[in-house]
């Protein structure tokens, strides 16, 4: 019997048959892997991490150190301009301030004063000024003196603060006194400074202090002052009261005590003591005074305000 071999038109007719039969178990196949992955929520996943609108994470919440700061220990923070910021309590029993000098002022405010620290926002420890409304409205500069030791200063008064502020004694008609400048009693002077003024100027105490002993010596009228915290004065060679000074009584920087003597210019003597010991007053008023009015106003006028 002989072999009959396919035709041409026979292979191409069983070419096409095979081309065209319905994939059904692939579709199947992938209709299982869909719901699979739908199920285990990785259709999900992979939405989430394409680059989609909406898909961005969300920024972390950020806080700066100051402003942490500040509301850690109750304040209101606020922020200034060229880098500084504020931070402000109002006082109350219950507020706990967070260094030494701002519980220090703290404590001589009353109830609800309001206390405002201003610091750079980069060092927010190291405060620029610290400003104190009560009653009054009072100002503490943090200045650097010669040793680059900061220190604080009232700019009110131009004083170290805390401590004494004192005051020079002739005020306005203090004059100068020259290396060879001759007067009597110049033997004082290894324990006393001598002061020079227009004469009959008034002689005011150099720090607020009660009362020891008042009179009158081969040099004039004298006066001897308690200014408290181990300190006392001596004011003698005054030419004459202006209102006698009695033993207790308590005198202010603005109470003069007497006048020099009638004369064009004349002197009387100071005799400084700190814990019994003579102090000179440049050293004295150099200590108190550690940055001088010139630099004060550098600072203020350097304000970010």
């Amino acid at each position: 019997m002989p072999v009959e071999f396919p035709t041409e038109i026979q292979r191409k007719k069983r070419k096409n048959n095979l081309q065209h039969k319905f994939p059904l178990v692939r579709i199947v196949f992938f209709f299982i892997l869909i719901v699979v992955a739908y199920s285990n929520g990785w259709i999900r996943m992979l939405v989430d991490k394409l680059p989609l609108p909406g898909n961005e994470e969300p920024a972390p919440t950020f806080v700066e150190e100051w402003i942490e700061g500040c509301t850690s220990y109750d304040g209101t923070p606020f922020e200034l301009k060229d880098g500084y910021a504020q931070c402000s309590w109002a006082m109350n029993d219950s507020l706990v301030l967070p260094n030494t000098f701002l519980r220090y002022v703290g404590g001589l405010a009353s109830e609800g004063a309001k206390i405002h620290w201003v610091a750079p926002k980069k060092d927010f420890g190291e405060a620029l000024l610290v400003v104190v409304e009560d009653t009054t409205r009072s100002v503490y500069l943090h200045m650097s003196r010669e040793d680059s030791s900061r220190v604080w200063i009232s700019s009110k008064t131009g004083c170290l603060f805390p401590g004494p502020c004192p005051h020079v004694p002739l005020g306005w008609s203090a004059l100068s006194i020259v290396d060879n400048f001759d007067f009597e009693g110049l033997e004082q002077l290894l324990s006393a400074d001598v002061f020079r003024g227009l004469g009959e100027a008034p002689i005011y105490p150099v720090l607020p202090g009660i009362v020891l002993e008042a009179g009158r010596d081969s040099l004039g009228m004298f006066v001897e002052l308690n200014h408290g915290n181990g300190i006392t004065s001596r004011m003698f060679g005054i030419g004459s009261w202006k209102m006698a000074p009695t033993v207790g009584k308590m005198l202010s920087v603005k109470d003069a005590v007497g006048r020099l003597s009638p004369q064009d210019s004349a002197s009387f003597f100071l005799t400084l003591r700190q814990n019994g010991l003579f102090v000179r007053w440049k050293d004295f008023y150099k200590l108190t005074h550690p940055v001088d009015s010139a630099q004060i106003a550098i600072f203020k006028k350097h304000l970010p305000f």
